[in-house]
């Protein structure tokens, strides 16, 4: 698998480090070590579920309150503090 390159000229794991492994963790129905490798990934897929859902239900004309909701910048500006949030705290707790 291809290496981190931030990792590899910092030293840390970035907060997307162990999105390959956990992705083919899940595929292989291994939950438990997917949430070894990334956890903010595992928590992430409900969401990146509703943006697809949300871009399929837009380009059909339909649900435009789930539309709007699933794509509020509200929504957009947590999932990245989250995301910063989750770099520092797996780099901090060593996870």
């Amino acid at each position: 698998m291809p290496k981190c390159p931030f990792r590899l000229l910092t030293g840390w794991s970035c907060p997307a480090c162990g999105v390959q492994r956990a992705l083919h963790a899940l595929l292989n129905g291994h939950p438990r070590e997917a949430l070894g490798y990334n956890y903010l990934f595992v928590f992430s897929i409900p969401y990146a579920l509703a943006l697809v859902v949300a871009w399929v239900l837009r380009r059909m004309d339909r649900g435009e309150a789930f539309v709007r909701m699933a794509n509020h910048p509200v929504i957009a500006r947590i999932y990245v503090i989250l995301f910063i949030v989750w770099g520092v705290v797996r780099n901090l707790l060593g996870i």
